[in-house]
């Protein structure tokens, strides 16, 4: 009889034994592959969920600057420059500058790479009679907005202009009162009237701000320099700050002065600085959040590894004692066949290997079974997708070769002792004493 028919029979014979030391071997490679498989999958779902935290909260961040950068168009200008000559006090005791400067200045920031404000608008301002009413206002003339080049996403395909400006420019011919200049004349939109001699439409009527917005009559730039003998002169440009920090005011003067160092900046709206206050913390409290869950995955994880580095261990020793056992018990149950078996005259050697190639098929196939097993329940225990992308991420086949070898070696191990052991006993004795 061969070799491997002697092999075969002897498992069909003891086949409850086989089961039994196939258990043993697949529970104890579960526990050995599983343990480093549940913290790696542990580790991939912190990862992923770090990841898909950090990207919801870089969306809700963005949506919160474009919800921001609208608020504060609708707010709008809070940054005035004016020349560096301008007196501060004199420019808040009459509300409007008085100090010129060139209309290429607003031109040189709108090309010049400015990143920390948008929606340019160069306005020429001065406090006049309106002779025709005997009416004093302040006269402001504007061509529009001037684009910052580089913003191509506010702007028209053109780049010439911006898609939803600030404020509207005015045509040539048409004004634009504050509330309460014409509320004093009694004009509505669509009205004409003259104002120094020539005539003009009234584009519209700005609300009532309680600011000396509501004594202003914007006009159109040109008509205005021609007026007062102005050529190329503007004496403020106001802008849109278009950065979320609340110290920005330092930043914003440093990157105007840059392109101009002539000038001097304001900020005049604390409202800006509160909502970016509100976004700073809102932010904050997200980094805090993440950091806490990290913090928390970081424990679990801990408690992984300590669980695992005891039971790991403890269930690979329990499995070997119980091989050994399994393995003394069969080879003393079949005692008198093995004395049989050596009294027909089967060698020792071929003997030995049935029970030593025995146990090495039984840890090649506990291996693959544990192996697979083992990765199962440690991707299962964090809830991980068993035929997800991530699973498959997780099998290390190196980690298959090392059991491939290192549960035969346990088997060939625990089998070794009580084998040798039985064959080398006296044949005839077995008999005598059966």
């Amino acid at each position: 009889m061969s070799l491997w028919r002697l092999i075969f029979q002897e498992i069909l014979y003891r086949k409850i034994g086989f089961l039994l030391g196939l258990l043993s071997v697949v529970a104890a490679m579960t526990a050995w592959i599983g343990a480093p498989v549940l913290l790696r999958a542990h580790n991939r779902q912190t990862d992923i969920i770090m990841t898909e935290r950090a990207r919801a909260t870089q969306e809700e961040m963005h949506r919160m600057e474009d919800d921001y950068r609208l608020i504060m168009r609708d707010l709008g200008y809070n940054v005035m420059i004016v020349s560096e000559d301008q007196d501060l006090s004199r420019l808040r005791s009459l509300g409007h500058p008085e100090v010129t400067m060139p209309f290429e200045y607003v031109e040189r920031l709108g090309t010049g790479g400015i990143e920390t404000l948008n929606h340019l608008l160069p306005v020429l301002q001065e406090r006049v009679q309106w002779p025709e009413h005997d009416l004093e206002i302040i006269l402001s003339g504007t061509p529009g907005q001037i684009p910052v080049s580089h913003r191509l996403r506010f702007l028209t395909p053109d780049g010439s202009a911006y898609r939803n400006p600030i404020m509207e420019s005015i045509p040539k011919g048409e004004l634009v009162l504050g509330h309460n200049v014409a509320q004093r004349l009694g004009l509505n939109a669509g009205d004409e009237t003259v104002l120094m001699g020539d005539i003009f439409r009234i584009r519209a009527v700005n609300r009532a701000e309680g600011t000396s917005d509501d004594i202003a009559v914007w006009c159109h730039l040109d008509w205005m320099q021609q007026q007062l003998d102005m050529p190329g002169r503007i004496n403020l440009i106001l802008a849109l700050e278009c950065i979320c920090e609340a110290d920005a005011l330092g930043r914003i003067t440093a990157d105007v002065n840059r392109i101009l160092p002539e000038v001097q900046v304001m900020e005049f709206s604390s409202l800006v600085k509160a909502r970016a206050l509100a976004r700073n913390r809102a932010a904050d409290a997200h980094r805090t959040a993440m950091d806490a869950e990290r913090e928390h995955r970081r424990e679990v994880a801990e408690a992984y590894r300590r669980f695992t580095s005891i039971m790991s261990p403890l269930i690979v020793l329990v499995a070997a004692a119980w091989l050994v056992f399994l393995f003394l018990g069969n080879v003393r149950e079949r005692t008198m066949e093995i004395g049989v078996l050596r009294a027909i005259g089967v060698g020792e050697h071929t003997i030995l290997c049935v029970f030593l190639f025995k146990s090495l098929i039984m840890g090649l196939i506990g291996a693959l079974l544990g192996f697979f097993a083992g990765h199962a329940l440690g991707a299962w225990w964090v809830e991980m997708n068993l035929f997800s992308r991530e699973f498959v991420d997780l099998i290390h086949f190196r980690t298959l070769w090392i059991a491939l070898v290192a549960a035969p070696a346990l088997c060939m191990l625990a089998a070794w002792f009580p084998a040798v052991r039985a064959i080398r006993r006296d044949p005839a004795r077995i008999l005598c004493e059966g």
